[in-house]
């Protein structure tokens, strides 16, 4: 989220749990903001929205690969290598459960998916749709769909080992090894989208979170699922 209100820069921080998520609320309002869609949900200013842009989930070779000047910050943890960290080793790891704490701001869940339940979760104007990463694996790794009356591929990207989602126009995928591949010649290496002539372009993506099934449909309790017989 931008932090400007109004043009001006507020400061934020997390101030509480509500449906088992964090709430941001700025120091200069006191107003509480839902930290994935960034509307305003408490406080003076309930009915203004902070300007959402994607957090992607990635890695320092994608991120050069876009940028080669872009800075990078690297923390004092161990870094894991490739070998390390499998899709299935990831899986294992993030598990988990939804602590008593948190759990305990849910009023009501949604129980047509497991509550730690991973995927994507995108939304569009009035849409708002879930791929269940299990679906995605099933289908070979990336599936083509339509949301808000536009084409979009989901796929699992296989060096951040994350789903992602863009907007494309083709009429087929395929995976070569690590490149997904679209019907007209371009395609997506490393987190980079290419033009037909492998040229590094620019790509449309939706609004989209990588995330736990109960904080989507909390925050979007009318979503479809992707996969269901009524998506539903």
């Amino acid at each position: 989220m931008a932090p400007r209100i109004d043009g001006e820069v507020h400061r934020f921080a997390e101030h509480g749990l509500y449906n088992g998520l964090f709430l941001l609320r700025d120091e200069e309002s006191g107003t509480f903001w839902d930290h994935m869609t960034g509307e305003a949900v408490y406080g003076p200013l309930v009915g203004s929205a902070l300007e959402v842009s994607n957090l992607m989930q990635t890695t320092v070779a994608q991120v050069l690969g876009r940028d080669s000047e872009a800075l990078v910050a690297i923390s004092g943890q161990a870094l894991r290598t490739d070998q390390q960290m499998t899709t299935s080793s990831l899986l294992a790891r993030i598990g988990g459960r939804l602590s008593r704490m948190f759990r305990e701001t849910v009023q009501e869940e949604d129980n047509r998916r497991p509550t730690m339940d991973l995927g994507m979760g995108i939304w569009d104007g009035d849409e708002a749709r879930y791929y269940p990463y299990d679906r995605i694996t099933a289908n070979g790794n990336a599936v083509l769909d339509e949301i808000a009356g536009r084409q979009l591929v989901v796929y699992l990207d296989p060096s951040a080992y994350a789903l992602a989602a863009a907007y494309v126009d083709t009429d087929g995928i395929r995976w070569e090894e690590k490149t997904l591949r679209f019907s007209d010649g371009s395609y997506i290496e490393d987190g980079v989208f290419h033009d037909p002539s492998g040229e590094r372009a620019p790509i449309e993506r939706p609004r989209q979170v990588f995330t736990r099934w109960y904080g989507f449909s909390l925050t979007f309790p009318e979503t479809e699922i992707y996969g269901d017989a009524d998506g539903r």
